[in-house]
């Protein structure tokens, strides 16, 4: 791939990276952008919840241990508060940029946690979804594809609140993950239990031959 092929195959679309706490996106979407702009494509890298000082402080809201009264559906509108604001501020004027958009997280993540695992329902959270948001999904979604077990002996730190849910929650995130991408159209599953290094040439896969 050429330059010049790669600024038109990928300047203004928008590409997000999901899956379970413990998955690697942080790791792989920085692999990922490294790579588009070797290959000279404005990228921007954006996280959900987020990025604006809005977005901060209802993530910081959202992931606070000692909130753990918090309610599935105070949890949904939430995220997509942070969202909404996120699409306002950064994600639509970078489009219009033609800027490639790497997103951590995005409207499939409430759908596996609150919808799935919390029990409220994915069709209803998508529901909510095309009211609340401009846009509902990116022009491609890869989950990183991995069990619970592996997923949390990669988290050696402090856990947050949607970490500390327990091993049944996480259990259904998953199913969640997997059962929409089965669902939507432009979703990919990678299989993010190997190594860095053949994950991150799993993904560049399968961008090279989405549909964009």
């Amino acid at each position: 791939m050429t330059k010049g092929n790669a600024k038109n195959r990928f300047g203004g679309k928008f590409i997000v990276l999901d899956g379970p706490d413990g998955c690697g996106k942080s790791v792989q979407t920085k692999l990922l952008t490294d790579w588009l702009t070797n290959y000279g494509v404005e990228t921007v890298v954006f996280r959900d919840p987020g990025t604006t000082d809005i977005g901060e402080r209802i993530r910081q809201i959202l992931l606070t241990p000692r909130h753990a009264a918090m309610s599935t559906r105070t949890e949904l509108l939430l995220y997509m508060a942070a969202r909404a604001q996120l699409w306002q501020e950064k994600i639509s004027p970078a489009l219009k940029q033609n800027r490639c958009v790497i997103l951590d997280r995005w409207l499939s993540s409430t759908c596996a946690y609150q919808g799935c695992a919390g029990g409220f329902g994915i069709d209803n959270v998508i529901n909510i979804a095309r009211t609340a948001l401009e846009r509902l999904w990116p022009d491609l979604t890869i989950i990183l594809d991995i069990d619970p077990k592996s997923a949390s002996q990669r988290l050696n730190r402090a856990l947050d609140r949607m970490e500390q849910k327990g091993d049944e929650y996480h259990r259904k995130v998953r199913e969640g993950f997997l059962a929409l991408a089965k669902q939507e159209r432009k979703f990919a599953v990678v299989d993010a239990s190997e190594d860095i290094g053949t994950v991150h040439k799993k993904v560049l896969e399968v961008i090279s031959k989405a549909n964009l």
